[in-house]
């Protein structure tokens, strides 16, 4: 006998899904059998993320949406209603970083960081809650970073906002348990994506960063996914407001 996680009738978007974690996520859902809308503000990349999906055999629409924008937000959430039916899984994994020292920040880094990686998680997170609520089932998950658990130098505004989200996680759990709705956090250690390479390549390259980690190693976005898999899923019904490090040992926060 075998276990396996079964997507198949869920609908779900994943933000910031033209690359990296959110491309990967994307992809490891479809092929649990969810049908996925597919959201970026880059449109060409999100493009490319559905065709890859549709090429599986899945179900994929891809919408441009720049999440700071509260109406981008419910046409994005209008956008998987109108291609699916239904809406099951939100992945909020859109984000922005800065990588300065704090002294060197200016208010507009502050805006940019903040916008994209709180203020879309909140704008996307509200539109995701009316379908979700009317038919009292839902999975969000948030992508929160350990720089916004333990903190990390270069990325103070970033580490700030994802300590936003986090605090959000843990709230809006509590509200929306009643509606059948979980709300968890991934917190990912360095991961190797498009969007991190110059923060690796200038903190000194994976090798040398790799040596901070337990398994010695820096994820892959695959390693992000398949946690997230499970919290999109009905093996997870009974865990909210949680918050879960992915990080190779790196951190273990309490």
């Amino acid at each position: 006998m075998t276990v396996a996680i079964d997507l198949t009738g869920k609908s779900a978007i994943v933000t910031g899904s033209g690359r990296g974690i959110g491309r990967e996520t994307a992809l490891l859902l479809a092929k649990a059998g969810a049908c996925l809308t597919i959201a970026d503000v880059d449109e060409a990349t999100a493009a490319s993320t559905a065709a890859e999906i549709r090429a599986l055999g899945a179900a994929a629409t891809h919408v441009r949406v720049d999440i700071t924008q509260p109406d981008d937000a419910k046409q994005m959430v209008q956008a998987a209603l109108a291609a699916h039916g239904r809406l099951d899984i939100l992945v909020n994994n859109a984000a922005r970083w800065t990588t300065k020292l704090f002294k060197d920040m200016t208010p507009e880094d502050y805006d940019a960081n903040i916008r994209v990686t709180l203020y879309g998680t909140l704008h996307a997170s509200r539109a995701a809650l009316d379908p979700m609520m009317e038919s009292k089932y839902g999975r969000i998950i948030n992508l929160i970073s350990d720089a916004g658990r333990i903190g990390e130098p270069y990325l103070s505004i970033y580490a700030a906002a994802k300590g936003g989200v986090a605090a959000f996680t843990k709230a809006l759990a509590k509200e929306v348990g009643r509606y059948n709705i979980t709300v968890n956090g991934i917190a990912p250690g360095i991961t190797l994506t498009p969007g991190s390479a110059d923060f690796i390549q200038g903190a000194g390259g994976e090798e040398k960063l790799a040596k901070a980690y337990p398994l010695r190693r820096l994820a892959q976005p695959i390693d992000i996914a398949n946690p997230i898999l499970f919290l999109a899923s009905d093996m997870s019904g009974y865990m909210t407001g949680q918050i879960f490090s992915v990080s190779g040992g790196y951190s273990t926060v309490g």
